[in-house]
């Protein structure tokens, strides 16, 4: 992609022949997808918070309280957000999702195969019995509690210092795709980059996709579904 991410109309067609052939298509996609959203990158402050300072195991252990105050200031932007013609040409022609992203976007677009590998930032956990909650909770309660066993809970989403989720599963997905569609990430952080290696090793076509998905995705994915 050049430098203004404008995309030749070869490429284009050349996307387009490669979705069209694909038997097994994945997509694996990033905070990027979600951009022309209105939500940010990771890389990105939020009203003056520091995102890689709040996504932290240590900043929810030892400063609990304010964890959730800044939880409550984010959540309250990142509710309001709606998918793009990105999520929903990947939901249309039926294509399963690898996410890193935790805003609930793909599930919303009304795809029907997602694995959410941080998690979803609109529920809450139970750190005792992993009970599932709404994040409203939050708002009812200064510090949110499991309603069964009085354990303290925390938003669904994967800290920095914990293991993503359902990753194995991911790889089973990757193993088998025989197109790999990588929108709005360079997948360069472990584990989710092996997930590039694997579909290599494997012959997989590779699509990069890491801006302007909301135009690109709807003119190479238009066709009948997948599923």
């Amino acid at each position: 992609m050049s430098r203004n991410h404008v995309i030749s109309r070869d490429a284009l067609e050349v996307w387009k022949r490669q979705v069209a052939g694909s038997f097994h298509p994945i997509a694996v996609t990033g905070a990027g997808i979600s951009v022309p959203s209105g939500l940010p990158t990771v890389s990105a402050d939020w009203k003056g918070i520091p995102l890689r300072e709040f996504f932290t195991l240590d900043m929810f252990l030892r400063e609990t309280e304010r964890f959730y105050q800044y939880y409550r200031h984010i959540l309250q932007h990142w509710t309001h957000a709606r998918p793009n013609q990105a999520h929903y040409s990947l939901a249309k022609k039926g294509i399963p999702v690898i996410t890193q992203n935790i805003d609930g976007l793909h599930s919303m677009a009304g795809s029907r195969h997602v694995l959410e590998l941080h998690g979803n930032l609109l529920e809450l956990v139970c750190t005792n019995c992993r009970s599932i909650y709404s994040s409203q909770l939050a708002y009812r309660q200064k510090l949110p509690q499991c309603a069964s066993c009085r354990g303290l809970l925390k938003p669904n989403i994967v800290l920095v210092g914990e293991e993503v989720y359902h990753y194995g599963t991911a790889v089973d997905w990757v193993g088998r795709a025989d197109l790999l569609l990588i929108v709005g990430t360079r997948l360069e952080m472990a584990p989710c980059n092996e997930l590039l290696e694997i579909a290599k090793r494997n012959g997989a076509a590779i699509i990069r996709i890491n801006r302007r998905a909301e135009v690109i995705l709807p003119q190479i994915l238009s066709g009948s579904s997948s599923e």
